[in-house]
């Protein structure tokens, strides 16, 4: 017998483009350096150079946004959060990072934002602003798109979860793809 349940399976599809999606009515400006504080024990303002100086890397991390898209096959040039957090020194185990604009930021344990980068390019070409340039947070592979951020502009580490736009209005603020979403 039944249990009234039916399974259900989401398959994100893929566009040919990249859709623009972004809550603030214009492109925030980028301060100087990124701003790195909260609960370390080294307050930190970093700009694109020192954070270029932290051993740049090229990371694989596909992009999945809730609205039923991905891009499986994305190339981000940046520097991994976790170098970031390796000079901090976070006595927390909370990671906010926030926009430009204060509008947008999102929340996660160390140990998941720590899997995320610090980008300024993507696929090979400078990250355009309208996709977050100058300094993008892209979260960890296994989250929603939601869990990144755009300009990137301050590092927070607290004791505690603080919910961020998306992670304040959706059933799971954790950010985890669930295994019925059939990614592409």
């Amino acid at each position: 017998m039944s249990s009234g349940r039916q399974a259900w399976r989401r398959v994100q599809r893929v566009p040919e483009d990249w859709p623009l999606l972004h809550l603030e009515a214009a492109v925030p400006p980028w301060g100087p350096a990124l701003a790195v504080g909260g609960m370390v024990r080294h307050q930190l303002r970093l700009d694109l150079a020192d954070l270029g100086q932290l051993g740049p890397e090229t990371r694989a991390i596909p992009l999945h946004c809730v609205w039923g898209w991905s891009r499986p096959d994305v190339s981000w040039d940046g520097v991994g959060l976790d170098r970031v957090l390796e000079l901090a020194e976070p006595e927390g185990g909370y990671v906010t990072v926030v926009a430009a604009s204060d509008v947008y930021s999102s929340c996660l344990p160390v140990e998941d934002a720590v899997r995320g980068l610090l980008a300024w390019r993507r696929d090979g070409k400078e990250l355009p602003c309208e996709a977050g340039g100058p300094l993008r947070y892209v979260g960890p592979p296994d989250h929603w798109g939601y869990k990144g951020v755009k300009w990137a502009a301050r590092v927070t580490v607290g004791d505690r979860f603080v919910p961020g736009f998306w992670e304040a209005r959706v059933a799971d603020p954790v950010g985890h793809i669930p295994e019925e979403v059939e990614l592409p």
